[in-house]
């Protein structure tokens, strides 16, 4: 089986191939499948691409999805359409147009996710944004400057902290904090930080410091910092 590599300005036509490289400005024209997907450059696939591994280190534009076990984006990457992977490592900054789905997500970078992301365990110390819903076995945010914000965050333990830099929190008077906002955050086990949302639902929910909660809904135990804002909360 053939390979793929584009160099300099060029263009191909798609199929499968052994490996794909896409290291100067390069467009493929049609769906791609291959064991190994790799864009230094700046690429555009006018179609799918389904292969074993993703990378991106340069500036990719994807028109449909992605299907793979491992993504890992380090540049820039944009797709149109949903990623499908066991693991998506994004450690740049990516502009996820529909669903997610995988068993894990790591964003150190910037993340926006147009749909519903679902995966089996969800790690975030960068910033994202999910249009849908978040739902994931565990969900781990660590936020260390910036806005995060998913409209519905559910799972079985989810736990939200706030970090900062020692630089940071020198500055601290005048940035904004870091952040998460949903609308409706529901699991087993919560921690929050520095949060704001409507309803926070659960069996164990600990409302941590700087966070604004509308409603907390909880079933066997329910604890709440000083600093915390918590306008209801209900034994259910």
């Amino acid at each position: 089986m053939e390979s793929l590599t584009i160099n300099g300005f060029g263009s191909s036509g798609g199929g499968t191939f052994q490996t794909v490289e896409l290291n100067g400005k390069g467009t493929i024209n049609g769906d791609v499948e291959c064991k190994q997907f790799s864009c230094n450059g700046a690429g555009t696939l006018k179609g799918h691409v389904k292969a074993e591994t993703v990378k991106i280190s340069g500036r990719a534009s994807v028109h449909g999805g992605i299907a793979a076990s491992s993504v890992r984006i380090d540049g820039s990457a944009k797709v149109e359409g949903d990623v499908d992977a066991d693991k998506v490592k994004i450690a740049g900054h990516a502009s996820l147009s529909g669903h997610v789905k995988g068993d894990d997500l790591i964003i150190r970078g910037k993340a926006s996710i147009g749909k519903d992301c679902e995966v089996e365990h969800f790690t975030a110390e960068g910033c994202f944004t999910i249009d849908g819903l978040l739902n994931a076995e565990q969900v781990e945010i660590k936020i260390h400057g910036g806005e995060s914000r998913a409209k519905e965050i559910g799972g079985r333990r989810i736990r939200c902290t706030a970090h900062r830099s020692k630089f940071l929190s020198l500055l601290k008077p005048f940035l904004p904090g870091p952040a998460l906002t949903a609308e409706l955050i529901e699991g087993d086990h919560i921690e929050l930080a520095n949060t704001t949302a409507k309803i926070v639902r659960g069996n164990t929910v600990i409302i941590g410091e700087n966070c604004d909660i509308g409603l907390v809904e909880y079933k066997e135990e329910f604890r709440q910092a000083k600093s915390a804002k918590v306008g209801d909360s209900q034994n259910i």
